[in-house]
């Protein structure tokens, strides 16, 4: 028999986001490992929809299948600026503690619970159920969460990188129950292809990042540089309303085009074209030490050079793949960065790069 797996996520779901994305994805190849997995995730926007169908349209996949259940949400943190990031943590609190308790009295035990909410966590491990929590960021309240959580007999954490664990200050006593594993591409989507656009230029996800710009005004200027002006720059990103506003502010500037979410397999053929991928962040904390970031992987798979901001969160990806670094908001270095992977011939390798695939099978022989 196959096991069970219900996936509880504070989560958005369908969204264009590079989180709802790996979740879907996760849910897709613990299907493919023989899972039955349960989806569960609040109905917390105008957006948010259950219907299966709807979803395999978004994030398209077909044959695999997996139950999608959302649960309400009774507090709302759209529509007003006021407080919003307070109500965020009270309605995600709330939503983990009757999401939790409306789940052990209405189904049957899974063999194991898999989240990305921290307050699920707790509220699971509280009840000492088998739950792994994958973390992707912490904040003071989230550390003493795990610290406290992981005590639990049937609690594990997964961490994105090795900073991140090092950061929560886990007692040495539970590292066993600990596993640090990086993000993975999607096999079904990104490819690599002999048919290159020499001085393509690619930067794909979103145009801010938690509510924060991105950042990008030095990079779209460095397109102006005659050195760079027979190079395109494709970004893909963001709004309508967003790629207006950037299409009238750069509109002296013809070889950056910009362009809207497209479908992930319409994604996979621009990056396959290319040859270059940009890998840029702003400057906070999150960014320079404890991200890891999809598209890196997703870059690689396609066979593109890569040209990232020299944070050690990146700095840590070389052993993957050649990478070109560049100062964060200096033009002049992000040029140099440009012209030094144009020059460069790499062999194109994809064998020691994770999958999606590789990293579920992984989290599977930890939480076992």
């Amino acid at each position: 028999m196959n096991k069970k797996l219900y996936y509880l996520t504070y989560q958005d779901f369908p969204a264009n986001t590079a989180n709802s994305q790996q979740t879907i994805g996760m849910c897709k190849y613990f299907v493919r490992n023989n899972y039955r997995v349960s989806l569960f995730f609040p109905l917390r926007s105008k957006h948010s929809d259950d219907n299966l169908n709807i979803l395999k349209k978004h994030y398209e996949f077909n044959k695999e299948m997996f139950d999608v259940v959302g649960v309400p949400h009774k507090t709302s943190f759209e529509g007003s600026d006021y407080f919003i990031k307070l109500r965020y943590i009270f309605g995600h609190i709330l939503w983990a503690k009757h999401s939790v308790k409306k789940i052990l009295n209405e189904y049957e035990n899974p063999s194991i619970f898999f989240t990305r909410s921290d307050w699920v966590f707790y509220f699971l491990s509280k009840n000492n159920k088998p739950v792994a929590f994958e973390c992707h960021k912490l904040t003071r309240i989230r550390k003493k969460i795990l610290q406290l959580s992981i005590k639990k007999e049937f609690s594990k954490i997964i961490f994105i990188n090795d900073n991140l664990k090092t950061e929560a200050n886990i007692k040495p006593k539970y590292f066993k129950k600990l596993l640090v594993q990086g993000a993975g591409y999607d096999q079904d989507f990104f490819y690599i292809s002999d048919e290159k656009i020499f001085k393509q230029v690619v930067y794909a996800g979103s145009l801010q990042r938690l509510g924060l710009s991105r950042n990008l005004d030095y990079i779209i200027n460095s397109f102006s540089d005659k050195r760079l002006s027979d190079f395109i720059l494709k970004i893909f990103g963001g709004t309508e309303k967003e790629i207006s506003l950037l299409k009238r502010k750069y509109e002296h500037i013809p070889n950056v085009i910009f362009n809207k979410h497209i479908s992930k397999s319409s994604l996979g053929k621009v990056f396959a074209e290319s040859e270059i991928g940009i890998l840029a962040s702003s400057d906070d904390s999150y960014s320079k030490y404890f991200t890891n970031p999809l598209k890196f992987y997703e870059y690689v798979a396609s066979g593109l050079k890569i040209v990232a901001t020299n944070f050690p969160s990146h700095r840590n990806l070389r052993k993957y793949s050649n990478i070109t670094f560049f100062n964060y908001e200096n033009s002049e270095s992000f040029i140099n960065a440009v012209l030094l992977a144009h020059g460069n011939n790499f062999e194109k390798k994809v064998n020691k790069i994770q999958t999606l695939d590789s990293r579920v099978k992984n989290i599977i022989d930890f939480i076992y």
